[in-house]
């Protein structure tokens, strides 16, 4: 129950559900694109701290979070899940 209310957890999501809605904002323009495009940035900044975390690689670090890399590899996720048009 301890990682559910993780603070890194719970900044983790947000700053990726923030991604997506900006992304959204700027390039979406239905309701499922807005779902789809939370999906790729949530599942890219987990992708972005695990890999990182495994590698030891940190630029900037909030708590336990990796914020440079997780965001570089969530809008990563998110231009891929816009070029591919999921």
């Amino acid at each position: 129950m301890d990682l559910l209310l993780s603070p890194s957890l719970v900044f983790s999501v947000l700053l990726a559900s923030l991604y997506g809605a900006i992304f959204h904002f700027i390039w979406g323009r239905t309701w499922r694109e807005l779902g789809l495009y939370w999906i790729a940035g949530v599942i890219g900044f987990a992708v972005g701290q695990a890999v990182f975390s495994l590698l030891g690689f940190s630029v900037y670090l909030i708590g336990e979070v990796r914020v440079v890399e997780s965001s570089l590899v969530s809008w990563c996720c998110l231009f891929v899940a816009r070029w591919l048009k999921v």
